[in-house]
């Protein structure tokens, strides 16, 4: 039996299911041992695995219900569920609408206001410099206002605006396309994981039977995605497809010039 340490350097070199079979031998010698149960929980929400994530928070509470670690788990987890009554509306023909938050477009934007703030500053601030001096006054004027609104822009053209699911199938909407894929012509749904816990990267990714389709792959990771409320979409999504399967994201081979990223 590994101790917890040995376990902690299984997952640090990327091998998840010997860790996970490493933690049951443990828990089983002493099952309230809330650290081992926390670092499956950890695992757990690195694939994608929401259910047995909640499952593993649940024994931790029951464990110690003063526990901060648990107590922020369930606060994101109520964080969750207003993100699903503000953030999702229902379709009149049936099935829901989940509206993103490009937090891309975000901070571009927030780069472009500064842009221009600080051309602002350096125009007041240079005196006769700019004046002087017609190219460099263009060239600022290029990198600090045109180019982020260039970025803007394209941003805003490309981010993903909302994700739809119904009994016809799977759709993603940006601001220029809809791309729909049925649920009958949908061959793999996977929650594709990087090898490192730390960095952690969670993408789904939706693998159609047509090679005219396009495959699809949307950030899911918690700290970037613009999908609002993805623990309550993924939930959806297995009333309609209920094989969603777990990989890592270096296993799936999918040609890249096929492949729409949001």
């Amino acid at each position: 039996m590994k101790h917890l340490n040995s376990i902690k350097k299984i997952v640090d070199e990327g091998q998840f299911e010997e860790a996970h079979s490493a933690l049951e031998d443990l828990l089983e010698m002493g099952p309230k041992n809330v650290e081992a149960i926390k670092l499956k929980a950890a695992l757990f929400a690195h694939v994608g695995r929401f259910d047995d994530e909640e499952a593993a928070w649940r024994r931790v509470i029951d464990i110690d219900n003063e526990d901060e670690d648990a107590i922020r788990y369930y606060q994101g987890a109520q964080l969750e569920d207003r993100e699903h009554y503000y953030f999702t509306d229902v379709l009149p023909s049936g099935g829901r609408r989940y509206l993103a938050y490009p937090r891309a477009l975000v901070s571009v934007s927030f780069i472009g206001l500064m842009g221009c703030v600080a051309f602002l500053a350096l125009t007041r601030l240079s005196g006769n410099t700019f004046q002087e001096s017609p190219g460099i006054l263009f060239a600022t004027f290029l990198a600090t206002v045109v180019s982020p609104w260039f970025a803007i822009i394209y941003m805003y053209v490309k981010t993903i605006r909302s994700i739809s699911l119904s009994n016809d199938g799977f759709e993603v909407s940006t601001r220029l396309r809809n791309i729909m894929l049925p649920w009958k012509e949908i061959d793999r749904l996977i929650l594709a994981h990087s090898d490192d816990l730390e960095s952690s990267h969670l993408r789904l990714v939706v693998l159609p039977k047509d090679n005219g389709l396009p495959p699809l792959s949307i950030d899911m990771t918690p700290e970037t995605s613009a999908v609002r409320a993805r623990k309550h979409l993924l939930a959806e999504m297995k009333d309609h497809f209920p094989k969603i399967e777990h990989e890592a994201m270096g296993s799936i081979k999918v040609e890249a010039a096929k492949l729409r990223r949001f």
